[in-house]
C-alpha cells in the first residue's frame, strides 16, 4: 500500500518536471519554433503593431518638423531684422558721403570765391509747395547779418535773392519764378537779354529781347551780365537748349536749362558783400 503510493508520487512529481522543461523549452528566447497560439497571436497582432510604429514614427517626425519650422522662422526674421538694420546703416553711409562730398565742394568754392564775395553758408530748411519751387526759407537771418536782397548762390550758379528776413530765417526768391528776372548774356558772344521763367511749369527758363540776327549757339553758356543794381556780374545762370523768333519777328528768345538743380537743393551761400567782380 505505501509503495503504491510512492510511486503514484514519482509518477507526480516526473510529469511536472516533464511539463516544466517542456513549457521551459518554449518560452526559451533561443528557439527555433513556435507553438501554433504563438505564431496565430503574431499573425494577428503584427499589422497592428505596424501601424503603431508608423503612427508613432509620423507623429515624431510632425513634431521634429514643427520645432524645425518655428527654428527657420525664427532665424528667417532674425535675418531680416539683421538685413534691415544694415540697410538703414547703408543708408546713413551714403547720407553722410554724399553730404561730406557737398561740404568739400561748397568749402573748395568759398575759397575759390573767396576774393570775390564775402559769404556765409545757409541750409534750406523750407520750400514752397509747388510744382517747381520758387521759393525757399533758409537758416540764417538778421541775426547772422543777413538783409533783404542779397543774392543765394551755389558752387553751380545763380540761385536767387533774398525777400524778406527775420532774426534766424529769411525767404529765399528764386530766378525760376516769374517775379525774379535776371540781367544776363551769352558768354562768348556777350549778347545780352533777360532770363525769366517760362511760366509753363517745365522748370526751365527762357532768355528774351535777343536781337534776330544774334547767333545763339546751343550749350552756350549764359550768365549774369551785372546791369541793374541786384545780380552781380559773371554768375551761372544756365546753358541754351534751342532758339525760336519772337511773334514780333524782330527778335528772338532761347530756352534756358538753369545750371543749378533747384529740386535738389540743401546748402546756399548767401552773398553778403561783392568784393570784386567775376572777370575783373
Amino acid at each position: 500500500m505505501a509503495r503504491t503510493r510512492m510511486r503514484k508520487t514519482l509518477l507526480v512529481a516526473g510529469l511536472g518536471t516533464v511539463i516544466g522543461l517542456g513549457l521551459l523549452r518554449m518560452t526559451s528566447n533561443d528557439r527555433w519554433d513556435t507553438s501554433l497560439l504563438e505564431s496565430a497571436s503574431h499573425a494577428l497582432l503584427a499589422p497592428f503593431q505596424a501601424g503603431l510604429t508608423y503612427v508613432i514614427g509620423q507623429g515624431e517626425a510632425i513634431g521634429q518638423a514643427v520645432i524645425n519650422y518655428r527654428q527657420v522662422k525664427e532665424e528667417n526674421e532674425a535675418l531680416r531684422r539683421e538685413n534691415g538694420e544694415l540697410r538703414r546703416e547703408n543708408g546713413l553711409l551714403r547720407q553722410y558721403q554724399l553730404e561730406n562730398l557737398r561740404m568739400k565742394e561748397m568749402l573748395a568754392f568759398k575759397e575759390e570765391k573767396g576774393g570775390n564775395y564775402q559769404m556765409i553758408a545757409a541750409r534750406v530748411i523750407g520750400r514752397e509747395t509747388s510744382t517747381w519751387f520758387r521759393s525757399l526759407t533758409l537758416d540764417r537771418g538778421a541775426a547772422d547779418g543777413v538783409a533783404k536782397d542779397m543774392v543765394v548762390i551755389n558752387n553751380d550758379g545763380l540761385i536767387g535773392h533774398v525777400t524778406s528776413v527775420s532774426p534766424h530765417s529769411c525767404q529765399v526768391l528764386l530766378i525760376i519764378d516769374r517775379e525774379a528776372p535776371v540781367p544776363a548774356m551769352l558768354l562768348m558772344t556777350r549778347e545780352p537779354g533777360i532770363v525769366e521763367a517760362r511760366g509753363d511749369g517745365s522748370g526751365l527758363l527762357q532768355m528774351v529781347h535777343l536781337r534776330r540776327d544774334a547767333p545763339v549757339p546751343v550749350e552756350q553758356l549764359v550768365v549774369t551780365s551785372g546791369l541793374g543794381s541786384l545780380y552781380p556780374k559773371g554768375l551761372r545762370v544756365g546753358y541754351v537748349t534751342g532758339v525760336e523768333p519772337e511773334p514780333n519777328g524782330l527778335t528772338k528768345r532761347a530756352t534756358v536749362r538753369p545750371a543749378v538743380d533747384f529740386q535738389r537743393l540743401e546748402e546756399v551761400f548767401i552773398v553778403q558783400k561783392v568784393l570784386r567782380q567775376e572777370g575783373e
